[in-house]
């Protein structure tokens, strides 16, 4: 992942989750039209960036931007299952330390909350270094939602997705470190974000 754009940056931070949700942006990236290579940049889908929050834990964040992934080797397990390209934004805080948070949307065709956890469950339990310490069926937001949590040397990582309230859009929170309260924080802060 050569490029520490948002949701790249977000995969690092967990255990570089594999490729899936991040791309490399290529010089010729144009969000605008056939996907034909995977990329991100800021300001590529504002509409989608309008729905990290401007702020969290009174920071800004350090990194926004946004892209899509439409290869086959990005996708994993989402072309499995019939997706062929996914839209995202995200936005990155750091906290001192290692604690870090990466908040980010995704949406496309069909995509659900439960396509988007099987594509972070698998890319942990096959990441380097990395065990899949715990997973769990949080309601988040008032809805179903799931949770990994994933160890890496020292780190303590936890990944919680759940469904936006609009069809096919889906939330996600990627955190290195970080308590609980921090995490449950962070899912208001996108929901609030999200809020018209």
């Amino acid at each position: 992942m050569p490029r520490r754009n948002a949701v790249a940056l977000a995969a690092l931070i967990v255990l570089a989750l594999a490729a899936g949700a991040c791309a490399a942006t290529p010089a010729s990236f144009d969000p605008t039209g056939a996907c034909v290579a995977d990329g991100s940049a800021p300001g590529a889908y504002p509409d989608l960036e309008a729905l990290i929050p401007a702020t969290f834990e009174g920071q800004d964040p350090e990194a926004l931007d946004s892209g899509r992934n439409c290869t086959t080797e990005n996708l994993g397990s989402l072309a499995e299952m019939g997706i062929d390209e996914v839209r995202f934004a995200g936005g990155t805080w750091s906290f001192g330390g290692r604690r870090a948070a990466a908040l980010v949307v995704f949406t496309a065709p069909g995509l659900t909350a439960e396509s988007i956890a099987v594509f972070y469950n698998n890319s942990a339990a096959t990441a380097p270094r990395t065990t899949v310490t715990a997973t769990s069926d949080p309601t988040l937001a008032g809805r179903p939602g799931f949770r990994i949590d994933t160890e890496t040397g020292e780190r303590l990582q936890t990944v919680l997705v759940w469904p936006s309230d609009v069809t096919d859009r889906v939330h996600v929170v990627i955190s290195t470190d970080l308590p609980d309260p921090k995490l449950l924080a962070a899912v208001d802060a996108i929901e609030a974000a999200a809020v018209p």
